[in-house]
């Protein structure tokens, strides 16, 4: 927090909606980073000239949006955060959680937009996106006998993917999807599965560094399948189980 003030005081009244709005301009216009620490709720109800009930329920919205993080506690506060995926993804776990979206839907949707990440980002991938996916690849060869991290790892490997294509719209939606896989194959873990994908995973880097948008769609598409299948198969012998 900045010796100035970070907000101009409202000349009016506002309701909660535009108080959130406010905050949420200025977090975005000014790239404010995770982990960036907001002023507290005194203060921006001090600032913002409204009542601290107000300015409560505007942070409850943003909270809900993904856009802060409200902590509690001696190293509390009130912090940005990028979790600009969360409504998206509360939607989807509802609709999960009522039966109405299953497992394939979600691979579906995943077949549908992630051979044309793996494109997107083979053409368009900055240095510092490739940085990010060959930190990744070398972390998770150092722990390749540990199956959980190098699930972890694999995972995240998809992630970074879509920031790689360089569209933040994508990268929301892939966020979305992959929390809810995790979720639901929370049980599934294969070592000799984990190992394998990651070698494809270092495959489609390597077609990432050389450009290869073909090869990169093909290799994502044929990754995804094989999840898919390993997982539908797990979830089978999980359900026989359980009878």
């Amino acid at each position: 927090m900045t010796e100035s003030m970070m907000f101009k005081p409202l000349d009016k009244k506002r309701y909660f909606e535009q108080i959130a709005h406010l905050i949420r301009e200025r977090i975005l216009r000014e790239n404010l980073k995770k982990g960036y620490k907001l002023p507290t709720e005194q203060q921006l109800a001090s600032e913002l000239n409204v009542s601290r009930s107000v300015v409560r329920e505007a942070l409850r919205i943003l909270d809900v949006m993904g856009y802060v993080t409200i902590k509690k506690g001696p190293q509390g506060g009130i912090f940005v955060s990028n979790l600009y995926h969360k409504p998206i993804t509360d939607s989807i776990r509802q609709l999960a959680t009522n039966g109405h979206i299953t497992v394939d839907h979600l691979f579906d949707v995943r077949l549908q937009i992630e051979p044309f990440i793996a494109s997107e980002a083979a053409q368009h991938a900055k240095k510092r996106d490739l940085k990010k996916l060959f930190a990744l690849i070398e972390d998770a060869s150092l722990h390749i006998d540990d199956a959980a991290y190098l699930k972890k790892k694999n995972i995240e490997f998809h992630l970074l993917l879509a920031e790689a294509s360089g569209n933040p719209v994508l990268a929301i939606l892939m966020k979305s999807v992959t929390e809810i896989l995790k979720e639901i194959a929370y049980h599934f873990l294969d070592p000799s599965f984990e190992r394998e994908i990651f070698q494809v995973h270092k495959e489609i880097l390597n077609t990432l560094i050389q450009r290869k948008a073909n090869e990169a769609k093909k290799l994502v598409k044929e990754d995804i399948i094989f999840v898919k299948r390993s997982l539908g198969k797990s979830l089978e012998r999980r359900e026989k189980r359980n009878k």
